[in-house]
């Protein structure tokens, strides 16, 4: 699969929408997630969530950079995806003013068709940051 990327811009500030990114146990702005179980905490923790409609994930903290507003994290295979060695980071990007934007990209191996995973990818971050964006105007 490579590389994807998706970006998109908030009206919110950059500190309101790190948070969310920077809770990486707390994935309460996800919708359909059934149960969430937090494994160790800090870098190498581990969040294993379960949505009905999908295999269980268990995705991995590699890296969090409160300054920068960078997270990095990695799954060794997403079934639904057909991806395997997904490895992702969410950059958050202060444009003054209260506004902000994200950048999630991702790195992965196909392990079905690529270009199936390649869409499937951009789909999923392209509805995670209209989540986002409906949590925060809550």
């Amino acid at each position: 699969m490579g590389e994807v990327s998706v970006e998109r811009e908030y009206e919110f500030g950059a500190d309101v929408v790190w948070g969310v990114f920077a809770d990486f146990g707390n994935v309460s702005w996800v919708p359909g997630v059934e149960k969430v179980e937090v494994e160790g905490e800090g870098i190498g923790m581990i969040r294993h969530l379960t949505v009905p409609v999908f295999p269980p994930l268990h995705e991995r903290l590699e890296s969090r950079d409160h300054d920068a507003m960078v997270l990095e994290y990695s799954i060794p295979n997403v079934e639904y995806i057909e991806v395997e060695n997904y490895r992702a980071r969410a950059q958050v990007t202060d444009l003054g003013s209260g506004r902000c934007r994200v950048r999630i990209g991702c790195q992965a191996d196909a392990t079905g068709l690529e270009a199936d995973a390649t869409a499937k990818t951009e789909a999923f971050y392209v509805a995670m940051l209209g989540w986002i964006d409906d949590f925060l105007k809550q």
